[in-house]
């Protein structure tokens, strides 16, 4: 993966949305999957804040986590849980962050869908407090090839529980 600053990372994402009523459920329709259930799927972010870094999006467009249903919410975290031992067993991070962040309107780093970030950590110190971590200030990795993510992804489906 190579790392870009906002600036580049921010024109990169610009590029890439054409504008779909929600980025999240295109990304639950089109993208290939780590892992998956009925009311979840598990992605490599093409814009991650760290290498390695998965969004877990509930199938169901929904806007708030409060709104969801019990099994459903297990279904989410679940699935967080078994991509969080998929890169224990595949990447060795010191640290694995997992979070529920979003906007109340759409921006161009955040979507107002229902999904977790599930973030390895290696970098150590400064770098890997949650202000540093779930923010662009730093600008984002972007993989290389659709080779490398394949690879990557692949590695990681192997790892899953």
């Amino acid at each position: 993966m190579i790392r870009l600053d906002k600036r580049a990372a921010l024109a990169r994402v610009a590029a890439a949305n054409d504008a779909p009523a929600c980025r999240m459920c295109a990304l639950v329709r089109d993208a290939e999957p780590i892992a998956a259930t009925d009311e979840a799927v598990a992605i490599l972010d093409a814009f991650a804040t760290r290498p390695g870094h998965i969004l877990v999006l509930l199938r169901r467009h929904e806007e708030r986590l409060a709104h969801l249903a019990w099994p459903e919410y297990q279904a989410l975290q679940h699935l967080a849980w078994r991509t969080c031992r998929a890169l224990e067993a595949a990447l060795a991070p010191r640290r694995i962050y997992v979070a529920s962040l979003g906007s109340a309107e759409p921006l161009a780093t955040s979507f107002p869908h229902v999904h977790l970030h599930v973030v390895p950590l290696a970098d150590g110190g400064e770098a890997d407090r949650p202000a540093s971590v779930f923010t662009w200030a730093h600008g984002m990795y972007v993989f290389e090839s659709a080779g490398e993510e394949a690879a990557l992804r692949a590695r990681l489906v192997a790892a899953l529980p």
